[in-house]
């Protein structure tokens, strides 16, 4: 079954079952996190996500939530193309938050359940958010923004029906058709990849911790051991531009744009990425660099096919070859 059809099967599920029954007899749950352990102690019915990407997992497991963050885009209900089907389908219609955090706008949404995975959360503000509801952070043993969207959906998973195999069988299901994609795709394997972004004259990477880099593991893709020792503690890698020739990797994706900026550069004109063609420039205001930002069970599932085929024209070193 693919993903869809389980995302389907899901919502179906809980709304044709006798769901609040079974759910309830899971509860409470004890969810730890990074600050220690939040305790829920009923099937939360009014959700509020306020990281990036938490929504998406949200309508993943077949919930609607009664708020979302809009971090970037300007969406309908801050609902990015690959997770319109599921909102739809829950009649959700969230209000709509912003970036920064606004715990009055939080308390307006009067929430059971308020989840901040895929954000910046301090102690402090932990502690205010959990006097208005139960708060979801990410597992403790991940870096900030480096939680693997298998353990956001298993922590999302957890605090919102006690920990079901629902979320096993999404996980599931992605990860066969990311390797069917990488087995499709042999040329892939062991060839170096990152994700770059230009910004105020340096050269910013994702490290090896960080989920887009894992994305592209999971193709077959390498990131260079030598760029991964110099991530910093929040997993990103910025080199100037005298160490421009260490990103000169099999392939290249720059998700942010300033493609004309970028390649004007004569340091970067010197490159084997330059003149093999071997960067990829999604349409940084597009889904296409959204889903690869938000790296969801949704967003994978809508951009790891489309996706392919621009990385093996780039990998190809025929700057003349455009996807197929």
């Amino acid at each position: 079954m693919t993903l869809k059809g389980l995302v389907a099967a899901a919502f179906a599920a809980l709304v044709l079952a006798i769901a609040p029954p079974a759910s309830a007899q899971q509860f409470p749950v004890t969810v730890p996190h990074l600050y220690g352990d939040t305790v829920i102690q009923a099937p939360p019915r009014r959700i509020v996500t306020l990281g990036l990407n938490d929504q998406d997992f949200v309508y993943a497991l077949g919930l609607a939530p009664v708020g979302v963050t809009e971090w970037w885009g300007k969406q309908p209900y801050a609902t990015w193309p690959w997770a319109e089907d599921e909102r739809t389908a829950l009649k959700a219609e969230p209000a709509v938050g912003p970036r920064e955090l606004n715990i009055e706008w939080v308390l307006a949404q009067n929430p059971d359940l308020i989840v901040a995975i895929f954000t910046d959360i301090s102690e402090e503000n932990y502690r205010k958010l959990s006097q208005i509801a139960p708060v979801v952070l990410q597992p403790k043993e991940f870096p900030l923004w480096g939680t693997p969207w298998q353990e956001q959906l298993r922590q999302i998973d957890r605090a919102t029906s006690g920990g079901t195999a629902k979320a096993e069988d999404i996980i599931a299901s992605l990860e066969a058709k990311t390797a069917a994609v990488a087995t499709r795709h042999p040329e892939f394997a062991g060839k170096s990849a990152t994700m770059a972004a230009f910004r105020e004259g340096q050269i910013a990477l994702w490290s090896a911790d960080l989920p887009t880099s894992r994305f592209l593991t999971s193709l077959g893709f390498t990131f260079p051991a030598e760029l991964d020792a110099l991530a910093d503690d929040a997993g990103w890698v910025y080199l100037s531009l005298e160490q421009a020739r260490m990103i000169d990797l099999d392939v290249v994706i720059w998700p942010e744009g300033k493609r004309a900026e970028i390649e004007a550069l004569p340091v970067y004109q010197g490159l084997r990425l330059a003149r093999e063609g071997r960067s990829v420039w999604p349409d940084p205001d597009g889904p296409l660099a959204a889903a690869l930002w938000f790296q969801t069970p949704l967003s994978i599932d809508y951009v790891v096919d489309q996706f392919a085929p621009m990385l093996a024209a780039a990998l190809d070193g025929d700057p003349d070859t455009t996807a197929q």
